[in-house]
């Protein structure tokens, strides 16, 4: 089962100006910070990864909750605070749980040479074939995209190294398959990315660090049949992977594609 979103019929699109687009391009993370008895975690959105940007508008919430052991609980006490929408979750019991948040889809208009761009960044060049080719389209591209983030707690001592079990349930999701403490003396850590509640191949999986390339990424990889791929490790501090998906949209008089993006997060 998973979280699908979708946009009611629209019959306009938002032309977007340079300053919009660099909002649009930014990864969404959730970030989590121990303070005693609770995990502060912080909904972030920026291309220098900690750090925000912009902070996420409560009322663009769609699903917002803590997966564990015992199932879900969701989070309705966020609040903006100065770049961030933060939250405050109980650590509860020493196990590893993860939090999990959900944007619903959001319409956007690209003129040709800007979502050539876009694809060209993501290298999904061939994935828009034959419905977008750079050198012989000229329409501008209508998009709704969707996004998703999480981030992975281990609250005191971990009872499991196996936390392949926390699954959010969104559309598109990377899947940690061991508790990051647990990565051991290989320094990788192991990731399922799932669509629709599938393993997918061929996505690419971008990965970093705080303080590492300015909070940029380190390196890319792709998952393979079985939708997975392995996050090289290289230091302690705050990880992240991220991918994106784009397929032609089934709502052709409304749009053209519909993208997903999801993260997910990790100390190491």
């Amino acid at each position: 089962m998973f979280i699908e979103f979708h946009l009611p019929n629209l019959p306009e699109f938002i032309f977007v100006s340079v300053s919009t687009l660099v909002v649009f391009g930014h990864n969404l993370w959730l970030v989590g910070k121990n303070e005693q008895t609770r995990i502060r975690v912080e909904a972030n959105t920026g291309d220098h990864f900690p750090e925000s940007d912009s902070a996420v508008k409560p009322e663009r919430v769609a699903d917002f909750r803590v997966i564990s052991s015992n199932g879900f609980a969701p989070i309705t006490n966020y609040r903006v605070e100065e770049n961030s929408l933060v939250a405050d979750v109980p650590t509860g019991n020493d196990e590893s749980f993860c939090v999990a948040l959900a944007l619903p889809a959001h319409p956007i208009t690209l003129e040709t040479k800007k979502f050539a761009g876009y694809i060209a960044e993501e290298k999904a060049q061939e994935i828009v074939k034959p419905n977008f080719v750079a050198e012989h389209t000229t329409e501008p591209q209508r998009e709704s995209y969707t996004k998703f983030a999480k981030v992975m707690v281990e609250a005191g001592e971990v009872r499991t190294n196996d936390i392949s079990d926390l699954i959010a349930g969104h559309q598109l999701e990377i899947v940690p398959q061991i508790a990051p403490s647990s990565i051991g003396s290989n320094r990788t850590l192991p990731v399922q990315i799932l669509f629709e509640g599938k393993p997918i191949s061929g996505l690419r999986v971008s990965s970093g660090c705080e303080g590492l390339n300015g909070g940029k990424y380190l390196s890319h990889t792709s998952t393979d049949e079985n939708g997975m791929a392995n996050i090289e490790i290289s230091q302690s501090g705050h990880w992240f992977a991220r991918t994106h998906f784009i397929r032609p949209h089934p709502e052709k008089e409304n749009f053209d594609w519909e993208s997903f993006w999801a993260s997910v997060t990790f100390r190491i």
